[in-house]
């Protein structure tokens, strides 16, 4: 029976536990430019020395024309490369695979990352009293090649894969959702199709044992169809599916499991229809909590972000039987602010240095 600290393997590479810590979108350390820093790279490392066996680098823009911030960290050029292989050697140097999320923003692109007539979505689509535009078949092809070189510069950059970002309300979720998406041509009457082209284009730019990932968001727009399209992802060739919320609410037809967020429970709903390894994601607290999952079999992998940024530490001191220092639960997330202002993590750094 799996649990937490037992190993898996993806594509012939063996993740030494099921924790994961996920992209929590982008911390913004990078420059204007997209360049990594060193402070991306010591983030990494401090994350990777708690012991996670997956770790997934955040959003990092495929497009510098759709960046959810002016500082996100990019892969839309080769002067990307040697920053981030840096950071995949932080993540490498705690034992953890290193994936990268590739990322485009659609309509959530930051007003002061493009101009206003360089940001557009799968419809024409108003939000917040204006229309972002729809995106031209051009665009669409060209969103395709960026996910696809964005992927060669990960393998370059000495990633063991990507995880697309097909969840979040960004352009692929936007792109999945019927309330977004309705688009006369291919791209509307199949709404999976650019994932799809996507997924083949990558498989297309990166060696065979490269694993591709789906940040997917399954409820977009009922569990019945997310379901359909976990298989059809399945089927194009994704290795794994990091399951989350996309752009609709929680959908009604979803088997209910008492004890999790709606959020986490997606992902317990796809486990059970597809052959690939699932992760699922939010409010998962303690160790204990992310224990009973994987052994539970409800998910194969188990992830934490508020919890592992709170206390990195997490994994080591379930393994110790130590006490872990959990998120304190601020109404707005500090770490984003600061990391240097996150009340758990300098109580955490405290019991560490004793």
């Amino acid at each position: 029976m799996p649990d937490l600290l037992s190993t898996y393997t993806i594509k012939g590479k063996t993740v030494k536990n099921r924790l994961a810590f996920p992209p929590c979108v982008c911390f913004n350390y990078a420059g204007s430019d997209g360049l990594a820093t060193e402070r991306n790279i010591e983030h990494y490392e401090i994350m990777a020395a708690g012991g996670a066996g997956l770790i997934v680098a955040e959003a990092t823009c495929i497009n510098k024309n759709g960046r959810l911030h002016p500082t996100q960290l990019g892969a839309w050029d080769d002067m990307h490369i040697d920053g981030l292989s840096k950071v995949s050697g932080a993540i490498h140097t705690g034992g953890a695979l290193a994936l990268l999320q590739i990322h485009h923003a659609g309509y959530k692109t930051h007003a002061d990352a493009a101009k206003p007539e360089d940001i557009f979505t799968a419809s024409d689509y108003e939000i917040k009293d204006k229309t972002i535009r729809a995106a031209t078949t051009e665009e669409i092809e060209q969103v395709i090649k960026d996910f696809a070189m964005a992927s060669a510069r990960a393998h370059k950059a000495g990633f063991d894969g990507v995880e697309i970002h097909g969840a979040h309300d960004y352009l692929l979720s936007q792109f999945l959702s019927a309330d977004v998406n309705k688009r006369n041509d291919i791209y509307g009457k199949n709404r999976l199709l650019l994932h799809l082209k996507v997924i083949e284009a990558i498989k297309a730019a990166v060696p065979e044992d490269f694993i591709i990932a789906m940040r997917f968001g399954a409820n977009d727009d009922s569990m019945t169809e997310a379901i359909e399209y976990a298989k059809e992802l399945e089927a194009a060739g994704v290795d794994l599916l990091n399951v989350s919320s996309g752009h609709s609410r929680k959908p009604s037809d979803m088997e209910e499991f008492d004890g999790y967020h709606w959020v986490c429970q997606l992902g317990m709903n796809i486990k059970k229809h597809v052959n690939i390894p699932t992760i699922c994601v939010f409010g998962i607290k303690t160790p204990e909590m992310a224990n009973e999952i994987v052994k539970n079999e409800l998910c194969d992998f188990a992830a934490a972000a508020k919890g592992l940024l709170a206390d990195p530490n997490w994994i080591v001191r379930y393994e110790k039987g130590e006490t872990i220092t959990p998120c304190a639960g601020c109404e707005r997330c500090l770490f984003f602010t600061d990391g240097a202002k996150c009340p758990a993590r300098a109580q955490s750094e405290n019991i560490s240095s004793r």
